[in-house]
């Protein structure tokens, strides 16, 4: 269960959040967990391309030819330490040396990370020796993979970086899986049931809005409503009792950019849930204003699995 102390930190924090974005560190933002125990595949009616990547501590092991498209990705953290992993899509112009050289102080350089770098869904963390799954849009570009120790909230000064690269240059994979809920993010709503079956389904998660986005899911407790979440989250210092929601794993999505969509398998017990976005508004940011909290424009859905 996420503590109502580290939702506290996710707040205090937001301004650091967007810089493990960045990165896709984004442990003290993202409550979920890698997919170690996804099925094998996603249904669909044609193949959908399989990817495996590994990596330790003297860096990743990725094909030589990585197809474009829609593409499932297996994960290994051959490391002996757990470790966040993430993707990212390098933007048109932008240098991958220069990209590697901000990263040394993410502070100072998030502005101009923000301009070449998307991010991608990451894994905070693969456990080590585990594996984690998904299936992403990577269409064709080029792209890095960077992987650090596992930390639960802003990465500290002098961390070290495990970096991969590699193109993407054929369309291959044109098939998509078959969604059974599709969670479309957007500014500052999300679009998806009302009512979702309970077991095992495929998630689509979407960005259609025009910043980044992301998905913690909380499993309200029995009474709770969505005002004691919020309540919850946003009070100071230590909760005097048990907070009304717990955090589920496995079945979120890490922020990603605009125009960035990804699939994982996601099982939930009946219940009452609510979609959380509480990354900060970075566009108020960047003119001035105050990095508000997506969850306090209007970007929470509560939603019944039955």
């Amino acid at each position: 269960m996420q503590s109502v102390r580290n939702w506290n930190a996710l707040r205090h924090g937001i301004v650091a959040c967007l810089l493990l974005l960045v990165g896709g560190l984004i442990a003290a933002c993202q409550p979920v967990q890698p997919m170690s125990d996804a099925p094998a595949a996603m249904e669909s009616p044609q193949t959908i391309p399989e990817v495996a990547v590994s990596v330790d501590e003297n860096g990743f092991t990725l094909p030589e030819n990585f197809p474009g498209g829609i593409v499932t990705v297996t994960v290994q953290n051959n490391a002996a330490i757990d470790l966040d992993v993430s993707f990212g899509r390098v933007k048109e112009g932008a240098s991958v040396e220069e990209i590697k050289a901000l990263y040394a102080n993410l502070e100072e350089n998030l502005v101009p990370l923000l301009q070449m770098l998307d991010a991608m869904p990451s894994f905070n963390p693969i456990y080590a020796g585990q594996s984690a799954r998904i299936t992403m849009d990577f269409r064709t570009g080029r792209f890095l993979v960077v992987a650090n120790e596992h930390v639960e909230e802003a990465p500290p000064p002098g961390i070290q970086y495990i970096w991969g690269e590699f193109t993407a240059d054929e369309l291959v994979g044109t098939t998509e899986p078959q969604a059974d809920v599709t969670v479309d993010m957007a500014d500052f709503t999300y679009t998806m049931p009302d009512e979702i079956k309970a077991g095992e389904q495929v998630w689509e998660y979407v960005n259609t809005g025009d910043q980044w986005h992301m998905t913690a899911l909380v499993k309200l407790a029995p009474g709770a409503t969505m005002d004691d979440v919020m309540n919850a989250i946003m009070s100071e210092g230590e909760p005097a009792a048990p907070p009304p929601f717990e955090d589920v794993p496995n079945a979120g999505i890490a922020p990603i950019t605009p125009g960035e969509r990804a699939w994982i398998t996601v099982s939930l017990e009946p219940g009452t849930y609510a979609a959380i976005c509480p990354l900060p508004d970075m566009v108020a940011m960047m003119n001035g204003g105050e990095p508000i909290p997506h969850m306090l424009q209007g970007m929470v859905r509560q939603f019944t699995v039955k």
